[in-house]
């Protein structure tokens, strides 16, 4: 009989557990669905627009957006007459939108005055020309005889005439089908606008604008080239963010350590005031965001202390002091008096206790204390933006000025520097997970 009482409650404490997970894997998909959709959009080729649809993979993955973040690429601009393209796939579109040529295994040949941006580039084989670098270090050819070049993509920056192509495959589009410009007798017709051939060589007199992908560039008899290096910030800025948010992290624990042993251990007069006082600065402070921020811009301008980087991390620090003491104390509270007693009757002094006694036994607390200071000093941005130039920026402010033309931004790079942005913050919490989680246990515990 107690049998069959016991296992319909059984049965609903199963189900109860069941919808519970399902309600919490329900939530963590839409917590984690932001960073899901970065990191896909983070791994499509630069230009491709942030759309709604939802793929698990998609088509074209490429680490192309973190290799330009990280290392950059060299972009060109040359200005020829005579010029060979071969690429494996291109496109020459009608100046005037008559028609679109879709180009497979291509080789376009030209001898019309262009001009050619060249992305993802470097130089294979070169004869000839004056060279000159300046001083951003940019390198100018001019008057050269020949040069070959691969590129990741090739544009022309305006119409060009005269055309030779031959390509494996040909689909060429027009806008309408009663103005064909182009003698299409070898082509087999696919659709009212559509045309297609196989192995195909033709004469392109109107020309238009020309692009290609994963191509070669030869030019002969070249007036100039212009190769700079774009991309390849992150690393600077990244040391700048890392440096302030270390130095925050020391400047806090050397201030924190002392004062949350002395409040946690040491009887003096007024112990309980400073405390409230703490508790008090911790929950109004931000009330006084604006009259605080403007004083302090007041003070530093006088002082000539801004577009210093160094002064950052030691108001960081001064804002992150009282809350994690507060934490520290708490931790330090859960730890016996015994061990401190024990020190001083071997004769050790209070640093000595701090080193060789609490410090190794509050090591949860100091890593919650530790990377709550660090994701302080790496997320910080109103005051980085608004006490610092531009050449001593940290990566948070970096990273709000790649917002500044939403028009023209490369949010598939955008959101790869997002997740780069993210994962220092992610690896240390990773390793300090054990920490982190004990500290804040303990150091939540009321008095």
């Amino acid at each position: 009989m107690k049998l069959k009482i016991e296992l319909p409650k059984r049965k609903d404490e199963l189900l109860k557990s069941f919808v519970l997970t399902l309600l919490a894997l329900f939530v963590l998909a839409i917590l984690l669905f932001p960073v899901y959709y970065m990191a896909m959009l983070s791994v499509k080729p630069s230009g491709t627009l942030a759309t709604t649809e939802i793929d698990l993979i998609p088509d074209k993955v490429t680490f192309s957006n973190y290799r330009d973040l990280i290392f950059g690429h060299t972009e060109g601009l040359i200005k020829t007459t005579n010029f060979e393209i071969n690429a494996k796939k291109g496109t020459i579109k009608d100046s005037l939108n008559r028609y679109e040529i879709e180009l497979h295994e291509a080789r376009i040949v030209g001898s019309y005055s262009s001009r050619f941006t060249l992305i993802d580039t470097e130089i294979l084989e070169r004869k000839g020309g004056e060279e000159r670098q300046e001083p951003d270090g940019t390198q100018i050819i001019v008057r050269g005889e020949s040069i070959k070049l691969n590129a990741n993509q090739i544009e022309s920056t305006g119409g060009v005439k005269n055309l030779k192509v031959s390509a494996q495959k040909v689909i060429i589009t027009l806008s309408s089908p009663n103005e064909v410009p182009l003698d299409l007798s070898k082509f087999t017709k696919i659709d009212e606008n559509t045309y297609e051939a196989q192995n195909v060589e033709m004469e392109i007199k109107d020309g238009g604008i020309v692009r290609a992908e994963e191509a070669t560039f030869t030019a002969t008899n070249f007036a100039f080239i212009r190769l700079a290096k774009v991309g390849g910030e992150v690393p600077d800025y990244m040391k700048r963010s890392l440096l302030i948010a270390s130095l925050t992290v020391i400047l806090t624990l050397l201030f924190v350590i002392p004062s949350a042993y002395a409040f946690s251990r040491l009887k003096f007069f007024g112990r309980e005031h400073v405390l409230y006082f703490y508790l008090m600065f911790t929950q109004v402070a931000g009330g006084l965001g604006i009259a605080g921020l403007v004083a302090l811009y007041g003070m530093l301008v006088k002082l000539h202390l801004t577009n210093n980087i160094f002064v950052l991390p030691v108001i960081y620090a001064a804002g992150a002091v009282p809350f994690n003491t507060w934490l520290l104390k708490s931790y330090l509270d859960s730890i016996p008096p015994d061990f401190d007693e024990a020190a001083l009757v071997d004769g050790a002094g209070y640093l000595q206790i701090i080193r060789h006694v609490l410090i190794p036994m509050a090591l949860p607390g100091l890593a919650t204390v530790a990377i709550f200071a660090f994701i302080g000093g790496w997320t910080e941005l109103i005051l980085a933006n608004l006490l610092l130039n531009q050449e001593n920026y940290p990566l948070t402010v970096w990273l709000y000025t790649m917002l500044a033309n939403l028009r023209s931004i490369s949010w598939n790079q955008f959101a790869a520097a997002a997740l780069v942005f993210a994962l220092p913050v992610f690896i240390m919490f990773l390793l300090a997970q054990n920490y982190v989680r004990s500290g804040l246990t303990l150091g939540g515990l009321k008095e």
